[in-house]
């Protein structure tokens, strides 16, 4: 990458950071983390992303707040907030939040990740994070 850029970002919920985990254990370049357990999108929405441009960004936001009337607003909020060329949306398995977060990844032309084909005992976190890495590394997200 360009000096000054980042090559990867994960942002968001505890998705983001399990996810995070099991892409950078295997990564050539590990990505900048900027999650927290439990965090809801309208907390996410008030974060700073970094001011420098990303290469790509994957977002995990939604899965804390499936009933927010602010769902829509704070998904745009945060992808405003993020300066990246490629952004990744990993779709939450309740089924009408991921609708809302697949509308917000269409009108911006971002990528999504259904994590609803991935085994869930909560219907909240997969039971492992390597299959969305797996799935990650194909888009080759940190040069790796």
């Amino acid at each position: 990458m360009i000096a000054g850029t980042l090559a990867c970002l994960f942002f968001g919920d505890s998705t983001a950071v399990g996810t995070a985990q099991a892409f950078n254990r295997a990564a050539t370049t590990p990505c900048a983390v900027i999650a927290r357990i439990g965090a809801r999108p309208e907390d996410m929405a008030r974060w700073a992303a970094p001011a420098v441009p990303i290469g790509t960004a994957v977002v995990a936001a939604g899965f804390n707040s499936p009933a927010s009337p602010s769902l829509a607003a704070d998904l745009s909020r945060i992808r405003r907030g993020l300066h990246a060329r490629r952004v990744i949306w990993l779709l939450p398995y309740d089924r009408d939040t991921a609708a809302i977060v697949e509308r917000v990844a269409m009108s911006t032309h971002d990528y999504v990740l259904d994590l609803a084909e991935l085994p869930s005992g909560d219907r909240l976190h997969p039971h492992s994070y390597t299959g969305i890495a797996i799935a990650l590394r194909r888009w080759r997200i940190a040069g790796d």
